[in-house]
């Protein structure tokens, strides 16, 4: 009797030891599918983020160029009125001299002498 309770006890350690090397092999086959998912789930992921990374520096080139473009017309626009002023102070001084010259002239006096 206490052999076949010792029968019964190392089968059913057989039996289990059977069932745990297959769910262990099971796990390792499942752990081996997840570690290829996260691979190509992180590939993904790099993909997107250069495609993120290239967006942004294409975004930040067309504003550097719109900034100098910017900057290059209003530098043309403050010549042109830097100009354009110039040429008013130069008439403004060109009419005050004459004025200038105008009123600083003596003027003749016609006086009857006797």
């Amino acid at each position: 009797m206490e052999i076949m309770i010792i029968g019964i006890f190392l089968g059913m350690v057989m039996v289990l030891g059977i069932l745990g090397v297959i769910v262990m092999v099971r796990m390792y086959s499942d752990i081996k599918k997840l570690k290829r998912l996260v691979k190509s789930q992180e590939e993904v992921i790099r993909e997107i983020d250069l495609s993120i990374n290239r967006r942004i520096d294409g975004e930040i080139e067309r504003t550097n160029k719109l900034y100098e473009d910017l900057t290059r017309y209003i530098n043309l626009r403050m010549d042109e009125t830097s100009r354009n002023f110039d040429e008013v102070y130069q008439q403004m001084d060109s009419r005050l001299d004459k004025l200038v010259n105008k009123l600083s002239k003596p003027v003749k006096k016609d006086l009857l002498q006797d």
